[in-house]
């Protein structure tokens, strides 16, 4: 195999890989919304917010990850974002996904955090030295010529 061959084998792979990430975490998205509203008799039960908080760090990290590049990682948390924030606005007919309450504040909130967190995470591992080079001895004294 020719090392062009290789690289252009490389390069697919990660656009797959980091498409399919994106549309595990639009699905992943859609389900949150739909569950923000859950309830248990009268009483909310918020599992969107977790969902929310553990789906967005992750999301941010695999797409860095499979893309190989780090700012891959704010893909998955902007559309997360822009697909609720849709998902909150009333339509014409008057359905609405995510509603006002208190549960969908505390998503909106903890989900768009967690994105940021997963985001910045994702771009400051990238500045950390590969695990198969040593980082550099910084104890011993500097001597100068």
């Amino acid at each position: 195999m020719s090392a062009g061959s290789v690289r252009a084998g490389e390069l697919m792979l990660r656009v797959v890989g980091t498409v399919l990430v994106v549309l595990a975490a639009m699905e992943l998205t859609l389900i949150e919304c739909y569950l923000v509203p859950l309830r248990v008799g009268s009483v909310p039960l918020p599992v969107s917010v977790p969902l929310a908080v553990v789906g967005n760090v992750l999301a941010a990290r695999l797409a860095a990850r499979a893309g190989g590049i780090p700012a891959l990682a704010a893909v998955p948390a902007v559309l997360w974002l822009a697909t609720v924030l849709v998902l909150a606005v009333p339509r014409a007919e008057g359905d609405l996904v995510v509603p006002g309450t208190l549960t969908g504040l505390v998503f909106l909130f903890a989900g768009s955090v967690a994105g940021a967190f997963g985001v910045a995470t994702a771009l400051t591992r990238s500045r950390r030295p590969a695990p198969d080079r040593p980082a550099p001895d910084r104890s011993a004294p500097v001597t100068r010529g």
